[in-house]
């Protein structure tokens, strides 16, 4: 008994210590992999098989970002976001929603440079965060909020809404890495 009770304590810490590993099934042709590394936590909020799926990733030790991913089946039949105008014009409308609390007060779309697809994304700053200068944000809030979408393949697209109060940081650079990961070779 002592033996057994032995091994499942060894085996209960080890998967409290392994890396939480999810895949993703979007449609038949795609799957993608999101787990967690060893700055990030990484959990699935919803998940509809050959539909889509909801990802959370937020830093383990710090509040200084928070990231949602939104994988989404988008293909010929349904057609939504299968063009870059139809791409822009969703982020657009999607995002008239932040306007009024922020500094920028319009939607100021960036064209995401991507070598064999597209995407589109908008920058808001919180006006009431931007009043407080030399005054620290409080955890869990932020200054910044970028939110966007890409083309991941033929078959599926990917929104974004990250959080953050350094838009320049190698924080953000490395999670604006992170969602570029996802893109498939169009047409593969």
């Amino acid at each position: 008994m002592k033996k057994l009770l032995l091994a499942v304590l060894i085996a209960l810490s080890f998967v409290s210590v392994r890396a939480a590993t999810y895949q993703l099934k979007i449609s038949p042709e795609d799957a993608f992999t999101v787990s967690d590394n060893n700055d990030w936590s990484v959990s699935v909020t919803r998940l509809q098989v050959l539909k889509l799926a909801e990802v959370t990733v937020t830093p383990k030790d710090k509040k200084s970002f928070l990231l949602m991913l939104y994988f989404m089946r988008d293909t010929e039949e349904r057609g939504q976001f299968d063009t870059p105008e139809k791409m822009k014009m969703a982020v657009m409308e999607s995002s008239q929603k932040y306007v009024l609390d922020s500094v920028e007060k319009k939607v100021n779309l960036e064209k995401i440079d991507i070598k064999g697809s597209y995407g589109f994304k908008a920058c808001f700053t919180d006006s009431d965060l931007a009043k407080q200068k030399d005054v620290p944000v409080p955890d869990g809030q932020f200054m910044y909020l970028v939110r966007g979408m890409i083309r991941l393949s033929g078959d599926t697209a990917l929104g974004f809404r990250l959080c953050t109060n350094d838009l320049n940081s190698a924080e953000t650079k490395a999670i604006e890495k992170y969602i570029l990961s996802f893109i498939k070779v169009i047409g593969s």
